[in-house]
């Protein structure tokens, strides 16, 4: 056999990421050319598609971990080789050596790399990592692409026209952006763009690797899940993929769910508290959220959106107009038009609104407050999915700061306690519930209260009813 190099050729790509050539003979590359190998690096699982180069997995922070990688994968490929071929040996390393073209016996220790394992998927999901554009052997009727060729359509190009389509038959379109990076975090554990190559397997071991990974298991199965479910079932509709739906049967126990301890509305000591500290701020999203969620019974996510453009004037009533152009809303029913409060008004809002100068009421794009992800919206990169998310969680910090035991813990999260605060206060001063639903937004529970949509006169005479918070 031809004599080849002692150690891993590296190759770094723009992205940073590397790849290496195998240290075999090129007719034993041929040979084994496909086959899928099962590697193991410092607890990391995954799987190696043999080819002339190697791609390492996206974890390595300098050239020497890469080396490293490169040489625990190399041993472990010639390993796995010589037990396939027909070489006659006791020691798989001797073997090893052969396979590599023979040449002087060595023994190479490795350093430790400095890459922390406990960021990546769990040993058992084993990802497979190979060259963009070389596909691995797939099972039962799949056979090994040719080098070099591509996927005839890649998750970016199924996502764009699923994001088209979307939006084309009205759907939401804060949608498509939080859905992409979904779908990119999938891609990723994947190890290739391929749509049409994922199992239902595959689908089961990203579930577990969220859940291990601490996500959330509501967002795991109404996000996540939910994103990987639309997006196939689109392309299979299309006619784009060939294969049967691999999120079908892919489920979360009901055991495994925990079970939300049911949110409580605020006190009264608790809301005086909150709107004394806000009747003391200069910062315009301290200052009037509290008051605009208190006294319109929606959701710190909502009001947080608020443009400049979404404070009207309807039948001489000022009104704050709530549409997912703004940001995301949780219901369709949440999409609604809601009278200002007198003691909002009396306050100086509509000067405030006046006065800004800004598109968005609470949201200052000049600083970090429209950053998502570290990316700055600028020509080229559209604005986030919700601009208002950090300015959200600046507010619901200063709320704690004030002291209070509220919280998630505590059950009373400052996004829906205000919102259960109000329903309280409608229902004590005797505000019908299709108006009270028609001013929060909620969906109409009987049907005896699904005829007829309540106007804003009628809203606002209602919503006068509740008194000052101060005052009791």
């Amino acid at each position: 056999m031809s004599s080849v190099a002692s150690q891993p050729e590296l190759t770094c790509a723009p992205n940073g990421t590397f790849s290496f050539a195998l240290p075999i003979a090129p007719s034993i590359v041929e040979d084994f050319f496909g086959v899928s190998v099962r590697v193991n690096v410092d607890g990391l699982v995954f799987n190696v598609v043999i080819d002339s180069s190697i791609q390492i997995p996206p974890v390595c922070r300098s050239i020497q971990d890469a080396k490293y990688f490169a040489m625990a994968i190399s041993f472990q490929i010639l390993v796995h080789v010589s037990e396939l071929s027909s070489v006659n040996t006791a020691s798989p390393t001797v073997a090893a050596q052969e396979l590599a073209g023979g040449g002087e016996a060595r023994v190479v220790v490795p350093f430790k790399a400095a890459v922390r394992f406990d960021e990546l998927a769990p040993a058992q999901t084993a990802p497979t990592f190979h060259l963009a554009g070389l596909e691995p052997p797939r099972k039962r009727d799949r056979q090994p692409a040719p080098p070099g060729r591509e996927p005839e359509l890649s998750f970016d190009e199924l996502f764009e026209q699923w994001r088209e389509q979307h939006l084309l038959s009205g759907g939401a379109p804060t949608t498509p952006p939080y859905w992409e990076t979904l779908i990119q975090r999938f891609v990723a554990y994947l190890g290739h763009s391929d749509p049409a190559r994922v199992s239902t397997q595959d689908v089961r071991n990203y579930r577990d690797h969220l859940i291990k990974s601490g996500r959330l298991l509501r967002t795991a199965r109404h996000s996540d899940l939910a994103a990987l479910r639309s997006i196939f079932r689109f392309g299979i509709e299309q006619g784009l993929l060939p294969i049967a739906d691999p999120t079908s049967g892919v489920r979360f126990r009901s055991s495994r769910l925990v079970t939300s301890r049911k949110m409580m509305a605020f006190s009264d000591d608790e809301a005086r508290t909150l709107l004394r500290a806000a009747d003391l701020e200069d910062k315009p999203s301290r200052r009037w959220i509290p008051w605009l969620t208190a006294l319109t019974g929606s959701r710190i996510s909502t009001i947080v959106n608020l443009r400049h453009e979404d404070v009207v004037k309807i039948d001489d009533v000022w009104c704050i107009r709530i549409s997912r152009q703004a940001g995301p809303i949780k219901t369709a029913a949440s999409e609604r038009i809601v009278p200002i409060h007198p003691l909002i008004l009396e306050r100086g809002f509509i000067d405030f609104v006046h006065s800004t100068g800004r598109d968005r009421l609470f949201i200052n794009k000049t600083r970090d407050d429209f950053i998502l992800d570290g990316k700055t919206t600028t020509s080229s990169i559209p604005a986030p999915y919700n601009p208002g998310r950090t300015t959200r969680n600046r507010l619901t910090e200063w709320i704690h700061s004030l002291g209070l035991d509220i919280g998630r813990s505590s059950g009373k999260d400052p996004n829906h306690a205000w919102r259960h605060w109000f329903k309280e206060k409608a229902f004590e001063v005797g505000i019908p519930e299709k108006i009270t639903d028609a001013i929060v937004g909620h969906a109409q529970a009987s049907i005896s209260r699904r005829y007829g949509a309540v106007s804003v006169p009628v809203m606002f005479d209602e919503l006068k009813k509740i008194p000052d918070p101060l005052s009791h």
